[in-house]
């Protein structure tokens, strides 16, 4: 496995649109959440005519909790999402300072490159605001080489 973060950085982020299914999941069940939610999303955006904006995301809300993580899977699109029905719901991230990060290779790096993005932000004193994201700039192929993948993770700041 060549999972490969690179040096942190932090920039302002514009506002972003979001087409998400949310739900609080347990860790265990992430990945069939996934599955589950892309499929509808994509469809809900073919049948509204709203064309995605940038790569899917993940987007995590607060601190895990004992029952898992409140997760919103996200396809970023130009405005906010007005479509109904499929369980699919509109997000706003806020503008805001981000901490970034990119992730290259397979997906299992992910929390190490998580506490290493945190730790990098908490050695500067900043305040992370509970808001945190994962962008998949690749998209993942079956049978492909996971180290490969590349994802950007972010970690949003307080203050200006």
């Amino acid at each position: 496995m060549n999972d490969s973060p690179v040096t942190p950085e932090i920039d302002t982020r514009p506002e972003l649109h979001l087409a998400v299914v949310r739900e609080t999941v347990p860790f265990d069940r992430i990945p069939e959440l996934y599955d589950r939610a892309y499929p509808a999303i994509f469809q809900a955006l073919a049948e509204t005519g709203v064309s995605p904006a940038a790569a899917p995301m993940g987007v995590m809300h607060g601190s895990p909790a004992a029952e898992g993580l409140d997760l919103s899977v996200a396809v970023p699109i130009p405005q906010p999402y007005t479509g109904t029905g499929g369980g699919i719901t509109a997000e706003t991230i806020p503008a805001a300072r981000t901490a970034t990060m990119l992730l290259r290779g397979d997906f299992s790096g992910l929390s190490a490159a998580y506490e290493r993005l945190y730790a990098w932000v908490s050695e500067r004193g900043e305040q992370p605001t509970g808001i945190a994201w994962e962008q998949y700039l690749t998209e993942p192929e079956p049978g492909g080489d996971p180290a490969l993948n590349e994802t950007l993770i972010g970690v949003q700041l307080a203050g200006d």
